[in-house]
């Protein structure tokens, strides 16, 4: 079977920037893909995976209007009176609009199954979920909803490794959390230099409902991110953390939107990497205040390193409001290594090499530690020492 993801994604959600041509990626993948690709998926007690039958095509019902990060397009902050679904519909129905729904109509062209991760109601799962998408002779394309039942309590690690060859390694999910449920997502990209990848998600959040993300771009020779979050509920919560580490020529182009609906929803976007050769990145981040977010809160800033002259590096942070009675705050800093630091730093009988190695570990490891799983933490470290190793 072809899977072909060709168009445009990850949009900022306003007309803006467009002399810098930072609005949206343009991404084109034409792979044969086996539908049955590998896939290791350990569950926990209390969760269960469902792929047909009676509760799966309610959730699939329920899930489906969540719009995830690449596919989002916003084409007026201002919310009104008009409900989640209402604003996603007009988005549908403006006229020469483009179509966003590029990967999920590239899935369903290409037969690739939505597989539901449940939770039952009121379960607090004491172990995480783990997944580990792998691509290697047979690419890796996975189409997921995780569903976090009311009062639940969930977290899912996913892992992305290859074989050194051309391949691609995509997923989609979508995340409903019911009102008073907790999830946590931990995404780490471990992939070769020469595989393809896409990661889209979307997350829902009914009242008193949190989320966490934990996520490391490490790998891969293109690399597309879309995160968009709904506070939708009172009082919701989301809190990300994104560490990425460019290197070679490869591009990773990321899109982190928050649209906060919900009275007192609050919402902390971090991100935090190093540039290395002739890599390039791009990173929007944007909080949007629905007008009837009374109270509401959001801060977002990132920091980026680069060691090299040759790297490409946009960061587009972004703040739209509506709504008098909400703070929120973002930045962005880009910083080279200091010479006399470098110098200082070799007096003492640590190589460049060595250097530029402890310096990424410190932008990477505030993100690793909180993964909170000692295995996945130790990939990451030995992943990041090994690109270090090749760099000499």
């Amino acid at each position: 079977m072809k899977f072909e993801l060709n168009g445009a994604v990850n949009y900022l959600p306003a007309i803006t920037y467009g002399k810098m041509k930072n609005s949206y990626a343009e991404v084109d993948f034409s792979y044969e893909v086996n539908v049955e690709n590998d896939l290791d998926i350990k569950l926990t007690d209390g969760v269960e995976l469902l792929t047909a039958g009676e509760l799966y095509d309610e959730i699939v019902a329920k899930a489906s209007f969540v719009k995830t990060g690449m596919e989002a397009l916003n084409l007026d902050s201002k919310a009104g009176g008009d409900s989640l679904e209402d604003e996603n519909r007009r988005d549908r129905e403006v006229k020469d609009a483009p179509s966003t729904d590029v990967v999920r109509n590239a899935f369903k062209a290409a037969g690739i199954p939505v597989k539901v991760i449940a939770t039952k109601k009121g379960v607090k799962a004491k172990k995480p979920v783990k997944i580990t998408y792998r691509a290697g002779e047979k690419n890796s394309l996975n189409n997921h909803i995780i569903y976090v039942s009311e009062g639940s309590e969930l977290t899912v690690i996913e892992l992305f490794e290859s074989e050194n060859r051309d391949n691609i390694a995509g997923l989609q999910t979508r995340v409903y959390v019911g009102e008073n449920a907790k999830v946590k997502l931990v995404r780490v990209n471990l992939l070769s230099e020469n595989t393809d990848h896409f990661d889209d998600l979307g997350l829902h959040l009914e009242d008193d409902a949190k989320a966490e993300l934990v996520q490391l771009e490490l790998g891969g020779k293109r690399s597309y991110v879309g995160v968009r979050c709904e506070l939708v509920g009172r009082k919701s919560e989301y809190n990300s953390a994104t560490g990425y580490l460019c290197k070679g020529e490869s591009l990773l182009d990321m899109n982190y939107v928050t649209n906060e609906w919900g009275r007192k929803a609050s919402c902390n976007m971090d991100a935090s990497g190093v540039l290395l050769d002739k890599a390039t990145k791009v990173y929007r981040g944007t909080i949007d205040f629905k007008e009837g977010a009374k109270g509401a809160r959001g801060f977002e800033k990132e920091d980026t390193l680069h060691f090299s002259s040759e790297v490409i590096n946009k960061s587009v942070p972004l703040i739209l409001c509506h709504e008098e009675d909400v703070e929120g705050d973002h930045g962005a800093t880009i910083g080279r290594i200091d010479e006399k630091l470098m110098f200082y730093i070799k007096s003492r009988g640590i190589d460049e090499n060595a250097a530029k190695e402890l310096m990424t570990e410190a932008y990477i490891n505030a993100v690793t530690e909180k993964i909170g799983d000692d295995e996945t933490e130790e990939r990451v470290i030995k992943y990041v020492s090994e690109v270090f190793k090749n760099e000499q």
